[in-house]
C-alpha cells in the first residue's frame, strides 16, 4: 500500500468521526446548530478537495513513471470553485448554515493530513 493511500484512508476515517460529531451537535444543541452544519459543509467540500487533489497526484506520477510528459494541471480551479460554491450555499441560507463555520471547515481535511503525516513521521523513527 502506498503511503498516499494510507494518508487517504486515515483522513477519510477521521472526517468521517468528525462530520457524526457535526451531525450529533447540531441535533442535539440548537443553539450551535448554524455553526455545526457549517463546519459539516465546509469539511465535506475539504475532503472532496483533498481526496481530488490526491487523485490528480496520483495520475501525474503515473503518467511520469510511464514517460509521459505531457503538461497536467492538479485542479485548482475545480477546487477553488468547489469551495466558494461552498460559501456561497451558507450565504444563500443563512439560517442553516454559518460562513464563517464553512471558511473554518474548507481547512479540517488539510490539518488532518498534516497530523497525521507528523503521526507515520513519529512512528517510522
Amino acid at each position: 500500500m502506498s503511503e498516499l493511500t494510507r494518508y487517504r484512508r486515515w483522513m477519510t476515517v477521521f472526517i468521517m468521526y468528525f462530520l457524526m460529531i457535526c451531525f450529533l451537535a447540531a441535533a442535539f444543541m440548537p443553539r450551535v446548530e448554524t455553526i455545526a452544519l457549517g463546519l459539516a459543509l465546509g469539511t465535506g467540500i475539504s475532503w472532496i478537495n483533498a481526496f481530488y487533489l490526491g487523485y490528480k497526484v496520483r495520475k501525474m506520477s503515473d503518467d511520469a513513471a510511464e514517460g509521459n510528459l505531457k503538461r497536467v494541471n492538479l485542479g485548482f480551479l475545480t477546487r477553488a470553485a468547489l469551495a466558494v460554491l461552498g460559501i456561497f450555499i451558507s450565504m444563500r441560507f443563512p439560517q442553516y448554515f454559518n460562513t464563517y463555520a464553512v471558511a473554518g471547515g474548507l481547512v479540517i481535511a488539510q490539518f488532518s493530513l498534516l497530523i497525521i503525516g507528523i503521526v507515520y513521521s513519529r512512528r517510522a523513527e
